[in-house]
């Protein structure tokens, strides 16, 4: 009987967006929501300023609990089979996304704001050989070093990149075939 490889995903890596996007995020709909029925609700109704300000905190506590579990219930996932992306856009509301390596054609990595330079985040672009589509990644921390990371299992097959359960076996392994080749011409 021959056996089938088993391409069971293990993710390498896992993160969120980058923290300063909720924090944004939950600023301008406390500006935009929040602070203006604030305001109504202070010359509307009549109520003190201390009943206002105290609907205004809770209104402003309740905006930051939603940004919060949209920021919680989103990731990007490096497996060693396929790189997910899942960005949660409301309650009843999310966007998936996800690449085989063996698909991956090309990527790129973008930081082209003051802030990504200051805060250390990015844009992932990958783009597919099949017609899937692209694959885009946006406000992703540490970017240069996932880049790096789907380069590295870009570079193996399916069978190869299997056998990693981590960060560290892969680069053990890519450490050993990329030098060990330089040793074995050396010594020829």
């Amino acid at each position: 009987m021959s056996s089938t490889p088993n391409f069971e995903e293990k993710i390498l890596y896992k993160t969120h967006q980058h923290w300063i996007i909720p924090v944004i995020n939950s600023l301008k709909l406390i500006l935009l929501v929040a602070l203006p029925l604030g305001v109504v609700t202070y010359f509307v109704s009549g109520y003190s300023w201390i009943i206002t300000t105290l609907i205004f905190l809770l209104i402003s506590a309740i905006l930051v609990a939603y940004d919060h579990y949209l920021w919680h219930h989103s990731w990007l996932m490096v497996g060693n089979q396929k790189i997910t992306l899942l960005v949660r856009n409301g309650l009843w509301s999310q966007y998936a996304m996800n690449i085989r390596y063996r698909n991956i054609r090309d990527s790129a990595v973008s930081k082209n704001s003051m802030w990504g330079y200051l805060f250390k985040y990015g844009s992932l672009f990958i783009r597919s050989s099949a017609q899937d589509g692209d694959f885009r990644a946006h406000f992703v921390p540490k970017v240069g070093k996932i880049y790096a990371l789907v380069n590295a299992l870009s570079r193996y097959n399916d069978d190869e990149r299997a056998k990693f359960n981590s960060i560290e076996e892969l680069h053990i392994h890519h450490q050993k075939s990329e030098f060990g080749h330089k040793e074995k011409s050396e010594s020829m």
